[in-house]
């Protein structure tokens, strides 16, 4: 009979016997979406704009209304690791990191992760998105994006003040062609600097690495003033996320309803009103003449507020549960490897091996460096307990101030900027070898040629350095009355792919993650490269002259030993997990359809969030997650020609 057949046999037998009687008075709606966060508020908000289609959202986390934790643009980070607010994931033991387990926090509330970030509004280069469909992501590339980019925004030009050195403001027709004027989302520049940020962009210029003007517009590379997601406007001096936007410019509908404290645990396909469906659809699935069709969600409740119980779709399910989540759910519906679910006791429905794999990140790695405590840093908001008290007044009062503000400067760089020749020379062969190495997979070969050529690229960053003035953001703790610049150090286009899977049927567990962390000599050389760059920066003219001494690692940390000693030891993430569900063909190693976001081998349920992704890009990822979800709400109502 063969084996797909043998599948499709024991997936009817394994459906007949969960048949439930539907309990009267269920719950319907045309489409389920799961996953209230960034990409599930975009979908839910454009679904339920026809008054006549009516839309569920299921999200596990609350709805947080005025949380300075959430809203509050300084207190960025606070809210990681507080069950309040934050899945509270950790990885596997890494291998390459001592079997370090690292937190992976992911946001369990509605607006999901875009409530917990670190609230930057940037985008890569043209040529990372256009990569997307040289990979087989068809359709998906910057030209086809750019429309829902601006789509989702409302953002004003910088002030002639706010200018960084070496470069000038763009025209407002130049702007207005790569910005958006009307969308939901309210990014906006900062308003206060440092004064730090300028001798600090000077030294970033004098290693060699020029300023962008506007690195919205398809060169993401230099060093630069980013656009963040607070607000200037409405909510003035609050974090603009999906919940204070989408949602609530939907929520009063009588189409949209979302169903807080609520955990979607299993898909369930075919269980509709009629068994005579039910056995035409399966006999169809089983004779391969059709796709499974999903019919509804079982959903339990967190706390005493939630709902438990079985949620139906008549048209679709969209799956918004992000890296983490959809490729754990998917999995929990019988969707995946099915050696993987046997391990772990579920049933396999669809033998869909790519579900879970792929997974991406940025490591990074923090240092910081004490500075001249006359320089105007956040560390004011610890040493001075009268100014602290004025900028906490002046934000209840105004929403301006320290608080609203977050004063990141970004420098995205291209590779072949930043060592020599003949380094890069080796990294390339290295990379050449990991394309050719007997265990690499045939969609990692691909990525890898891809992410070997940008090695070379003049419009493609492969190490971010963030630069946030103030201290106590490291291991090291800041000393009373001192002064510091942090330095984010991060690879923007990793050779490590990781894994995330189920290990057990229990859906309230949480998944194994993998991310495989500098699992290859390109990682670990890139890393410990960038590590002695970011001090560098540190010593290089105009910012030396303001910076005390080398306060985490330390001044000891001096050869490469101790510099790779480092990067085991410190590693970190900057939280941009991607690639689980990848939207390619299924014989590359595809989960969805990338012309119909549907999971391959269903006739209705599509994935809508960051595990879309096919490949890591260089930039936060939270702008591109908002462009795809809109992208997506087009292709569902089938207003994109084609689709």
């Amino acid at each position: 009979m063969g084996r797909l057949n043998l599948l499709r046999l024991a997936a009817l037998a394994s459906l007949l016997n969960f048949i439930k009687a539907i309990p009267a008075g269920h719950k319907t709606f045309d489409y389920v979406v799961i996953g209230g966060g960034t990409a599930g508020l975009v979908v839910a908000t454009r679904l339920s704009e026809d008054p006549g289609t009516t839309v569920a959202v299921i999200e596990a986390g609350p709805h947080h209304v005025n949380e300075p934790l959430v809203d509050t643009p300084e207190l960025f980070s606070r809210a990681l690791g507080n069950p309040a607010f934050d899945w509270r994931f950790v990885t596997t033991p890494q291998v390459n990191l001592d079997n370090a387990i690292l937190p992976q926090p992911r946001g369990k509330m509605l607006g999901g992760s875009s409530g917990l970030n670190f609230i930057v509004w940037d985008r890569a280069s043209q040529r990372e998105y256009d990569a997307w469909e040289q990979l087989g992501a068809t359709g998906w590339n910057w030209n086809s994006l750019l429309p829902y980019f601006k789509k989702s925004e409302t953002v004003a030009p910088q002030l002639q003040a706010d200018i960084f050195p070496q470069t000038s403001q763009p025209s407002e027709a130049n702007f207005d062609a790569f910005h958006g004027r009307a969308g939901p989302v309210q990014p906006s520049y900062n308003v206060i600097y440092s004064n730090v940020t300028i001798p600090y962009v000077d030294a970033i210029n004098s290693i060699g690495v020029p300023t962008n003007s506007d690195p919205y517009t398809g060169n993401a590379t230099g060093v630069y003033n980013t656009e963040v997601a607070i607000d200037r406007v409405k909510n003035i001096g609050k974090r603009s996320y999906a919940a204070s936007t989408y949602f609530n410019m939907s929520s009063d509908r009588p189409n949209l309803t979302v169903f807080l404290s609520t955990q979607a645990t299993k898909i369930n396909f075919d269980l509709g009103d009629s068994l005579l469906s039910l056995f035409s659809s399966l006999l169809s699935s089983l004779l391969g003449l059709g796709q499974m069709r999903a019919s509804s969600v079982d959903v339990v409740a967190v706390n005493s507020t939630g709902t438990t119980g079985r949620i139906f779709a008549r048209k679709e399910v969209i799956l918004s549960g992000g890296a983490f989540g959809t490729p754990h759910l998917l999995e929990l519906s019988g969707i995946g490897n099915p050696e993987i679910l046997r391990e772990a006791g579920i049933q396999t429905l669809i033998d869909l091996p790519a579900v879970g794999e792929n997974l991406q990140d940025h490591p990074s790695f923090t240092q910081d460096f004490e500075v001249k405590n006359t320089l105007f840093t956040y560390d004011l908001l610890r040493n001075n307990v009268t100014f602290n008290a004025s900028q906490e007044a002046e934000y209840a009062e105004s929403g301006t101030g320290l608080l609203a503000n977050v004063q990141f400067v970004l420098t995205f760089s291209p590779l072949k900027d930043l060592i020599s020749s003949q380094l890069l020379s080796t990294v390339q062969d290295d990379a050449t070898k990991l394309i050719n190495a007997p265990g690499t997979s045939p969609l990692a070969r691909r990525q890898h040629r891809i992410t070997r050529d940008f090695l070379t690229a003049d419009d493609v960053a492969n190490v971010e350095f963030i630069m946030f003035p103030g201290g106590g953001r490291t291991r090291v703790a800041p000393a009373p009355g001192s002064a510091y610049i942090t330095v984010y150090t991060c690879l923007m286009h990793p050779f490590s792919r990781g894994s995330v899977h189920v290990n057990t049927s229990d859906p309230l567990a949480s998944p194994q993650i993998d991310p495989s962390y500098l699992d290859n000599d390109i990682d670990r050389q890139l890393a410990l490269q960038g590590v002695k760059l970011a001090r560098t920066i540190t010593q290089t003219e105009p910012l030396n002259a303001l910076v005390v001494s080398d306060h985490s690692p330390g001044a000891n940390v001096t050869t490469d030993a101790d510099w790779i000693e480092f990067t085991k030891g410190f590693l970190t993430t900057t939280y941009h997990p991607i690639g689980t569900a990848a939207m390619l063909p299924r014989e590359l190693g595809g989960v969805v359809d990338p012309l119909t976001l549907k999971v391959h081998g269903t006739d209705n349920l599509r994935v809508v969030d960051a595990s879309l992704m096919p490949m890591l890009i260089a930039t936060h990822p939270q702008s591109t997650v908002y462009a795809i979800a809109e992208r997506a709400s087009d292709i569902i109502r089938g207003r994109i020609f084609g689709y």
